[in-house]
C-alpha cells in the first residue's frame, strides 16, 4: 500500500514539471533586458524622433561651438554625454548633394556636399563603427544594462537600425537629401567629423 503511494505522489510530482530548453534555462537565470527586446520600437519612436528635435544646422552648430567659453560648457549647451567620462554627442542636420558613394569596404561611407561648401562625411554602413547613436539617446545608460557585453549588443542592435534605414533610402551620388546625425567629440572640432545618420530625406535632383 505504502509503496502504491510513493508512487501516486511521484507521478503527481512530474505532472507538473516539464522540460526547458538551454535558452529559456539561460533566461530564467539570467531574464532578456526589456531595452534588447524594444530596440526597433525604440529607434523609431523615441531615439530618431530625440536626433531630429536637437539637430542643429552644420554651421550654426560649428559656430556655436567656435565661441563657446570651454568644451565642457559647449557639451552642456549644445551636446549630451550620460557620463563625465564619456565624450560629448552633438546632434547635426545636414543638407546638400551627394558627391560620392564609397562601398569598396563594408565600412561604407558617402560625402555630402554642402551648400557652404563644406563637404561632410557620412557612415552608410552595412558595418557602422561607434556607438555614437546609442550614446545619443536620453532614454537608456549603462546602469539600465548592468553589463558591458549586453550594453555593446545594444550598440550594434542601434546601428543595425541606423543601416536597415540607410539601406531602404536607396541613395544615389547627384540626389540632395536631408541627413539628421551624431557626432562624437572631447574637444571643440573645427570640422565635422565622420556622422552616424539617424534619418536621412530625399530631396531630389536639384
Amino acid at each position: 500500500m505504502y509503496k502504491k503511494a510513493w508512487l501516486a505522489l511521484a507521478i503527481l510530482a512530474l505532472g507538473g514539471c516539464r522540460i526547458v530548453s538551454e535558452k529559456e534555462l539561460a533566461d530564467l537565470k539570467s531574464p532578456p533586458n526589456p531595452n534588447m527586446a524594444n530596440v526597433a520600437k525604440t529607434w523609431q519612436e523615441k531615439l530618431v524622433p530625440q536626433v531630429v528635435t536637437l539637430a542643429r544646422p552644420a554651421d550654426e552648430l560649428l559656430a556655436a561651438l567656435s565661441t563657446a567659453k570651454d568644451f565642457d560648457s559647449a557639451c552642456q549647451a549644445l551636446g549630451y554625454r550620460a557620463q563625465e567620462e564619456n565624450p560629448c554627442i552633438f546632434f547635426v542636420k545636414l543638407t546638400g548633394k551627394i558627391d560620392k558613394i564609397d562601398t569598396t569596404s563594408r565600412s561604407g561611407k558617402l560625402t555630402l556636399q554642402e551648400a557652404s561648401g563644406n563637404r561632410v562625411v557620412v557612415q552608410i554602413g552595412p558595418t557602422i563603427r561607434g556607438t555614437q547613436l546609442r550614446d545619443a539617446y536620453k532614454g537608456a545608460s549603462y546602469g539600465d544594462f548592468n553589463d558591458q557585453v549586453l550594453y555593446g549588443d545594444y550598440g550594434r542592435a542601434i546601428n543595425n537600425q541606423a543601416v536597415n534605414m540607410i539601406e531602404a533610402m536607396s541613395l544615389t551620388v547627384g540626389e540632395t537629401v536631408e541627413i539628421y546625425g551624431v557626432f562624437s567629440a572631447w574637444d571643440i572640432p573645427p570640422m565635422l567629423p565622420y556622422i552616424m545618420p539617424a534619418k536621412i530625406v530625399h530631396l531630389g535632383e536639384q
